[in-house]
C-alpha cells in the first residue's frame, strides 16, 4: 500500500508507524504515531494523557542521526478499551512550533516512506 500525505486537512498528514517517546512532567512513555503532519500528530500509547497537558515528543526520522524533540499540547485523548486491556489509549496531539531542521525532515519523509 502506498503511504503519504493525505490532502484533506490544512496541513496534510502522512501515515507512517514512527516510534517516538512522549515526555511528561513526571513520565516518559513509548508511542508509535498512526500519522502526522507539520502541525500534530496522532499517537497511540499505553499512557494516560489529558487534553491540554504540555508534552515533549522526541523522536528520530529514518536515516536521521540524531534525536529531535517537539514541544506539543495533547489536543484530544480517546481510551481504546479492549477485552485483554492490551489496546493503546490515542491521542492528538498539535505542536507549539517547529524548528527549521524537523519541519524539513517531516517534508522529506513522504520520499522516505516504503511504496510496497
Amino acid at each position: 500500500m502506498a503511504q503519504g500525505f493525505e490532502h484533506k486537512r490544512e496541513c496534510p498528514r502522512a501515515s507512517y508507524p514512527l516510534k517516538v517517546s512522549c515526555l511528561g512532567e513526571d513520565q516518559v512513555l513509548e508511542a508509535r504515531a498512526e500519522n502526522f503532519s507539520l502541525s500534530g500528530a496522532c499517537l497511540q500509547t499505553s499512557g494516560e494523557f489529558v487534553p491540554g497537558k504540555s508534552l515533549g515528543v522526541i523522536l528520530r526520522f529514518p536515516g536521521a542521526r540524531k534525536f529531535f524533540v517537539i514541544p506539543a499540547e495533547v489536543a484530544w485523548s480517546q481510551a481504546c478499551a479492549s477485552e485483554d486491556g492490551g489496546a493503546p489509549d490515542r491521542l492528538g496531539i498539535k505542536y507549539f512550533y517547529l524548528l527549521p531542521d524537523v519541519r524539513e525532515n517531516f517534508r522529506a519523509l513522504p520520499s522516505m516512506l516504503p511504496t510496497g
